[in-house]
C-alpha cells in the first residue's frame, strides 16, 4: 500500500475558499493622472493575493526608473520628483529614486510627481514578493 502526502509546497482551494495571508501585498495598482502645471497625480492601490484591495496598513518600496522596464533608475528623479500626497506616508531612501512608502489602513496611496523638464521616467511599486508593478509614463510635455 502507498500512502500519498500532499505536497507541502501547493495549496489546493476550490473556487468559493477564502485563503487569508494576513493582508498580504501581493499586487497593485497605479493610476498616473495628466499632467497640470507640471504636476502629476498618483493614485496607488494595494491589493492582496485574490486582487482585491488591500483592507489594512501596508509597506512597499517605490523606486522612479528610467524605462518601463525598469532597467535602470532615473538619472535625476524630476525637478522636485516624488512627494506624498494626502494618503500614507513617504520616506526617501535614496533622493528622488527610492523610498519606503507606507498605504492608508485601505490600502491607498497618493503621491505627486513634480518635473518641469522632460526626463523620461516610471514609477515602480515593489512588492514583498520581489515582483515590480510599473506605471504609465511620468513624463511631463
Amino acid at each position: 500500500m502507498t500512502i500519498r502526502r500532499p505536497n507541502p509546497h501547493k495549496l489546493i482551494v476550490g473556487p468559493n475558499d477564502v485563503v487569508d495571508f494576513g493582508g498580504a501585498v501581493a499586487g497593485a495598482s497605479i493610476v498616473v493622472g495628466a499632467e497640470n502645471t507640471n504636476v502629476r497625480a498618483i493614485t496607488i492601490q494595494l491589493k492582496d493575493g485574490q486582487g482585491k484591495d488591500l483592507a489594512t496598513r501596508a509597506a512597499v518600496e517605490i523606486a522612479v526608473f528610467a524605462d518601463a522596464n525598469g532597467d535602470a533608475f532615473v538619472a535625476t528623479g524630476g525637478s522636485t520628483g516624488i512627494a506624498i500626497g494626502t494618503d500614507g506616508a513617504l520616506l526617501p531612501i535614496v533622493a528622488k529614486k527610492l523610498f519606503k512608502a507606507v498605504s492608508e489602513a485601505d490600502g491607498d496611496i497618493d503621491l505627486t510627481w513634480t518635473d518641469t523638464g522632460t526626463e523620461p521616467a516610471f514609477l515602480g511599486v515593489i512588492l514583498p514578493s520581489g515582483k515590480i508593478v510599473m506605471s504609465a509614463a511620468l513624463t511631463n510635455a
